[in-house]
This record gives structure tokens, sequence and C-alpha cells, in this order.
């Protein structure tokens, strides 16, 4: 799996991202990311139901609902207190 140092990295080079871009990432989520905006600036977004896989690796003592309801809280978080540049969970169907 790689860090989020080297998926940052990873952009850059295969040109995700220009120089003078930034880019935020979710810690922890490093396996749910899907993708990046096309459109400036640019947000990362993340497939919310591998997200979830991601809550329940990092604590084990989760149930599937108590992952869900902590990661529909972390994304109601995000959205309150969007900045730019705040990463997107996406229900993919």
């Amino acid at each position: 799996m790689q860090s989020k140092a080297e998926l940052i990295n990873s952009l850059y080079d295969r040109a995700y991202l220009s120089d003078d871009e930034e880019i935020i990432l979710s810690d922890g989520f490093e396996k749910a990311l899907i993708g990046i905006s096309a459109s400036e600036p640019k947000i990362a977004y993340y497939d919310f139901w591998k997200g979830i896989d991601c809550v329940l690796k990092a604590d084990p003592s989760l149930s599937f609902d108590e992952a869900l309801e902590w990661l529909e809280e972390f994304v109601t978080l995000k959205i309150d207190t969007v900045e730019e540049l705040t990463p997107i969970f996406i229900k993919t169907i």
C-alpha cells in the first residue's frame, strides 16, 4: 500500500497535479482514493464504501454499523467545515 506522501508524489509524477497545485488527502483512506478532479482546484475523491473498510481495518473492534456511523459523521464534519480543497467521499452506485 502506498503511503499518503507516495500517493501525492505519484500524482505529481503522473502529471495529475502541476508543480503549482496543491491537494489535500484524508489520512488513513489511501485505499479508498478513486481520483482527483479534472478541474481546478484539484480535489481528492474517495469511495465512501471503501472508506468504511479503511475505518474497520483501522479499528477492528467496530461493527459495520459503528464504522458507517463514524464515517458519516466524519464526512458531515468535513462538509460543515468545507474548505476549497476538502476531500469528497462519494457513495458509489
